[in-house]
């Protein structure tokens, strides 16, 4: 197992991506408890609405999750440089998480440009696989 060491950055990536779900999912249902919301309903579609952007930051994260597994499995699987892996990882999960804060607070283009850094990295990591 000594070959995964140097990949280490890259599985504390995977635990801070984790985190960063959690924090979404915990959010999104305390915004949704405060305001009574019935569960299972989709709340209202309405980018000015706190609550139902909370709840898409959190699905948007959800869509992205296995694809990533996947992407950042596969590079370390084939061993691929780890210096590589860890630094796009880390991209990723920053891309992640400024999404996330983008979204809470409707700042749209910076959201974008998050969402579009976060798909480059995962590029990066199925090349560098290859």
């Amino acid at each position: 197992m000594d070959w995964i060491v140097p990949y280490n950055p890259s599985i504390l990536a995977l635990g801070a991506f984790g985190g960063l779900q959690l924090l979404q999912l915990l959010v999104a249902d305390a915004v949704s408890i405060l305001r009574k919301h019935p569960p299972g309903h989709p709340p209202p579609g309405d980018h000015d609405d706190f609550h139902f952007r909370s709840i898409r930051a959190y699905a948007n994260s959800v869509e992205t999750t296995g694809v990533y597994l996947l992407v950042s499995a596969f590079a370390i699987l084939r061993q691929a440089d780890p210096d590589s892996v860890n630094l796009w990882s880390l991209v990723f999960v920053g891309a992640r998480a400024a999404h996330m804060l983008c979204y809470w607070l409707d700042l749209r283009i910076a959201r974008s440009i998050a969402f579009t850094i976060g798909v480059i990295a995962l590029v990066a990591l199925l090349v560098i696989g290859f």
